[in-house]
């Protein structure tokens, strides 16, 4: 298949003009239309625009510069080459032509060698700037269809991510639940039996000692076990909500991350580990709580899934303190650490030495977007092997609109 060849329009009010600028160019193989007008050669070049303009200045009705100013106007013309063509040389000339954004200046009479040279040159640059305009564009469009697909990971995993911490305590509250409804089932037929014992009048007072201890004692699980599954689903309540709803609002810092704490008991008790957290109790800042949920059980469930060999128990710590009206928040655990190699690459997307067994490489990269650019913070990670790992967050107490 031959290559499309350059098309140029010649606007010139000399027919004589017209004539041998068509021929001398028709015969390097260009395709050719010319026009005796301003007016009609600005609708020939909006319906079919050429890849360059040869326009005559001097003309009636409409002059080269008008016309020039009303084809860069239109998208569909604007970056055409414009080659102004007149029988005067003076500067002032040369000033409006270039400014106007013509590209280049011939003076009649005209040269063939350089109209020839000219015309190469202008039609080689329009070419390669149309090429590198396309590219830039499929470049572009490559690159927005590449962040919506990491967008839509991210909010895929935070669901995933939320979904498993449901399913969690879904089954952590089914315990106290289950003990709950036994007990239930277990004072109602301890009072269907004191009743009995009453209606044959065998009351004694060791029975009435008996099951005032056996009522209080099952009173007291059964409390203890609702209050429980209470504080799970409060904790579920206010973990996802917070998540799905970043809000900004006031609150006490230390208080609120022991109801995240809560919420990942069921993680923590099923594989051992001891979840720790100090800190000012009256710490009160302004920010997104919701991201703070997500950056603690994304932290605590790397170090479970990261930190230690399978049947390995350990300590994981948070400590917050304010600091020069900066939050600063210092968690650790006494895990393996991170390999020096990987230390550059956790906060990455996708990146993960843990892809055989499901990791998506996802939680930290959604962690360092999380501390800066919804909370304006900086994260830092210090993983020594074998002296387990340490994230150091700073963060603004008073978080800017």
């Amino acid at each position: 298949m031959n290559p499309r060849k350059p098309s140029i329009l010649i606007v010139d009010d000399s027919e004589d003009n017209l004539l041998l600028l068509s021929q001398i160019l028709a015969k390097e193989g260009y395709n050719i239309n010319s026009d005796l007008n301003g007016y009609s050669a600005i609708e020939t070049a909006l319906k079919h625009p050429p890849d360059l303009i040869l326009l005559d200045i001097m003309m009636p009705d409409i002059n080269g510069y008008e016309v020039c100013d009303r084809l860069k106007a239109d998208s569909r013309t604007q970056d055409i080459p414009i080659i102004f063509i007149s029988a005067l040389n003076e500067l002032f000339d040369l000033v409006k032509a270039f400014s106007m954004g013509a590209v280049d200046y011939l003076t009649k009479p005209i040269r063939i060698p350089e109209l020839l040279s000219r015309v190469n040159t202008h039609l080689s640059l329009y070419k390669l700037q149309t090429e590198f305009k396309q590219k830039n564009a499929e470049l572009t469009q490559l690159v927005e269809h590449l962040q919506r697909t990491q967008t839509q990971l991210i909010e895929s995993e935070k669901m995933a991510a939320l979904g498993r911490l449901v399913a969690a305590l879904s089954h952590e509250i089914s315990t106290p639940v289950g003990i709950g409804i036994t007990l239930a089932s277990t004072l109602k037929n301890e009072a269907h039996n004191f009743e009995e014992q009453v209606d044959q009048g065998q009351l004694k007072k060791s029975i009435v000692v008996n099951h005032i201890h056996r009522v209080k004692r099952s009173s007291h699980i059964l409390l203890d076990n609702l209050q429980r599954a209470a504080d799970l689903i409060q904790s579920l309540k206010q973990v996802s909500a917070d998540q799905s709803h970043f809000k900004k609002q006031e609150f006490y810092l230390k208080p609120y991350l022991e109801k995240i704490i809560i919420s990942l008991s069921p993680h923590l008790e099923k594989s051992g580990h001891k979840l720790t957290l100090t800190g000012e109790e009256t710490l009160k800042i302004n920010s997104y709580p919701g991201a703070f949920a997500q950056i603690v059980t994304n932290l605590v469930i790397n170090s479970i899934q990261h930190g230690y060999q399978p049947g390995e128990t350990g300590h994981l710590h948070f400590d917050i303190y304010s600091q020069d009206d900066r939050l600063m928040i210092i968690y650790v655990d006494d895990g393996c650490g991170i390999p020096v190699e990987y230390q550059d690459k956790i906060f990455e997307p996708f990146f993960t030495t843990a892809r055989s067994s499901g990791g998506s490489g996802l939680g930290l990269h959604i962690l360092y977007n999380l501390v800066t650019q919804k909370l304006q913070g900086q994260i830092l990670c210090d993983g020594q092997v074998s002296r387990g790992t340490k994230f150091i967050l700073n963060l603004p107490i008073e978080l800017e609109e």
